[in-house]
């Protein structure tokens, strides 16, 4: 069995974890990703340097390379991409390759934060408040309903791109025109947590979860994490996963404040922070390997050591 990452940029460790899974059964990671030297391409046993994700050759380039390499499931690990290969499933699925991503609709909903936030409405889910309106924005302002700094983001961006934190009405209409590109949310000032959830792709249940207040954060992605457990976190993040009917890995970000949980994003992918649930005995990746062979996981939420820390570093190779 083979496995491809696309869009494998700087996860070296995630690769090697797939790597150390896959040797065990004699089958081997392939990376691929547009930049040459994106270190991750190097950690895994082939690579292949590939056209940007909106070169209109993308997928018939990666479905050739998925034949070159007897590929049996295919993943991405950047949020525009996952669009992109849950919209081709079928096409995929044609050449015997499963696409270890969640339905298309899911994954819209989650890339899209005012779909996010539409969901999290319609199903009793508590979540950061989001506006596409700037006028009532404003208009709630006047009324004292809402105050600032408020936080203004790309309505379908990721890795913390874009962000723009505002103190005035003034700074808040430089952003009219960009309107319908946008959306805004009330700074939340509380403890972030992170969970990262495995939902089985053959009995859809939620086998494993790992919940982690976060210490400190590098450029949109988890840098200090310590594991935590608190039973009502857990029930709403299992609450939102059923809801949602995702498969494989989720990473979700929640607030902790003074009203409880606030659900925050959505991501239908390997988080940054996964590693701290790998190596606390939650392996999503070996989770997968059983998926692409028929075989259901066993439930194993929440059974890892609180009070773990994880601190990332730095790292490098020479090309």
């Amino acid at each position: 069995m083979n496995i491809l990452i696309c869009s494998a940029g700087r996860r070296a460790k995630l690769v090697e974890f797939f790597k150390e899974e896959l040797h065990k059964i004699g089958g081997k990671v392939v990376a691929v990703d547009c930049d040459p030297t994106a270190s991750a391409l190097y950690h895994a046993d082939l690579h292949e340097v590939v056209p940007r994700i909106d070169h209109p050759a993308y997928i018939s380039h990666i479905i050739d390379l998925c034949k070159k390499y007897e590929i049996t499931g295919i993943l991405s690990l950047i949020d525009p991409e996952l669009t992109l290969l849950a919209n081709c499933k079928e096409e995929f699925e044609k050449n015997s390759i499963q696409v270890i991503v969640s339905d298309k609709t899911v994954v819209k909903s989650c890339f899209d934060k005012y779909l996010t936030y539409q969901f999290c409405q319609e199903h009793d889910l508590p979540c950061v408040p989001t506006y596409t309106d700037i006028d009532k924005v404003i208009d709630e302002l006047n009324h004292n309903e809402l105050e600032f700094p408020l936080i203004v983001k790309p309505r379908r961006g990721s890795a913390s791109i874009g962000i723009h934190k505002v103190t005035t009405i003034q700074e808040l209409t430089i952003f009219q025109e960009k309107a319908e590109e946008i959306v805004i949310q009330p700074f939340i000032s509380g403890e972030e947590f992170g969970v990262d959830c495995y939902i089985d792709f053959i009995t859809n249940e939620v086998t494993n979860l790992f919940l982690k207040r976060k210490i400190s954060m590098r450029s949109g992605e988890t840098d200090k994490s310590v594991s935590y457990k608190d039973p009502i976190l857990k029930e709403l993040i299992e609450k939102l996963v059923i809801a949602l009917k995702a498969n494989g890995p989720i990473d979700i970000d929640c607030f902790k404040t003074a009203r409880g949980y606030l659900i925050s994003e959505i991501n239908p992918r390997f988080g940054g922070g996964y590693l701290h649930a790998h190596v606390s005995g939650q392996n999503f990746v070996k989770n997968i390997i059983n998926n692409l062979k028929g075989l259901p996981n066993v439930v194993d939420n929440c059974h890892y050591e609180e009070g773990s820390k994880l601190v990332k570093f730095d790292h490098f190779i020479v090309l």
